[in-house]
């Protein structure tokens, strides 16, 4: 009887837990100021992160997260977060397409320039270069022999401010006719658009994308097959 009475006064409590679910993840929010962090006057060119493939590719997508680890620079008088790519061999056989990626709530605010072997600034982009690619903010161009590495990093100019955008969300539903007598059941999808408003504001942190992609051969071997 024991036993039973344990087993009975047990169930209500696992059928809560099954029951119970895990909240989702809120979106991450701007973050419009840098504190706390030892910025320096010169990128650090040691580990950059490799915008060569592992295994050979045609294009290739990087995806980076800017968040309060990464290293801090001074730009004129305020603090940047910043992140560097190294370039493929051949650079000049790719084109490439850089920016902030828009977040539900935030969009890294992105500004980019690109570096010789030796971190010296070859070409910088100006704001109004910048462009809605995709889904994130951002420039698009073909590296040029000598440039080696792409600097990346959160445009003071631009943190704090909001952006309005009307944006269309397609939304699908699914369903199922059952049979009748003159025909047989079937499944069925229905979609319809769905226009709003969507607010973001320009982030010290966030999610950088880089997208390389060959413009003959594989990305770093122009006569690989």
């Amino acid at each position: 009887m024991k036993r039973f009475t344990f087993v009975l006064a047990a169930a209500p409590a696992l059928l809560l837990q099954a029951c119970a679910s895990t909240p989702p993840t809120p979106p991450s929010e701007a973050v419009t100021t840098i504190s706390g962090k030892t910025c320096v006057g010169q990128p650090s060119l040691k580990d950059p992160i490799s915008l060569t493939p592992p295994q050979a590719k045609t294009d290739y997508e990087v995806s980076t997260l800017v968040d309060a680890s990464k290293p801090c620079l001074t730009v004129g008088d305020a603090s940047s977060n910043y992140i560097v790519y190294a370039l493929p061999e051949h650079a000049e056989n790719h084109t490439i397409t850089v920016g902030g990626v828009q977040e539900p709530l935030r969009t890294f605010a992105p500004s980019v320039s690109l570096l010789d072997a030796g971190g010296k600034v070859v070409r910088a982009f100006a704001d109004d270069r910048f462009a809605t690619l995709g889904n994130m903010l951002g420039v698009q161009f073909r590296p040029t022999p000598q440039e080696r590495f792409i600097l990346v990093y959160s445009n003071h100019a631009l943190i704090g401010k909001s952006v309005n955008t009307l944006e269309t969300r397609v939304n699908s539903a699914y369903g199922y006719a059952p049979a009748t007598p003159s025909s047989y059941g079937y499944s069925y999808q229905t979609s319809h658009g769905v226009e709003g408003k969507h607010n973001r504001v320009y982030s010290n942190e966030g999610y950088v994308s880089v997208t390389v992609q060959a413009i003959s051969g594989k990305i770093g071997m122009p006569d690989g097959k």
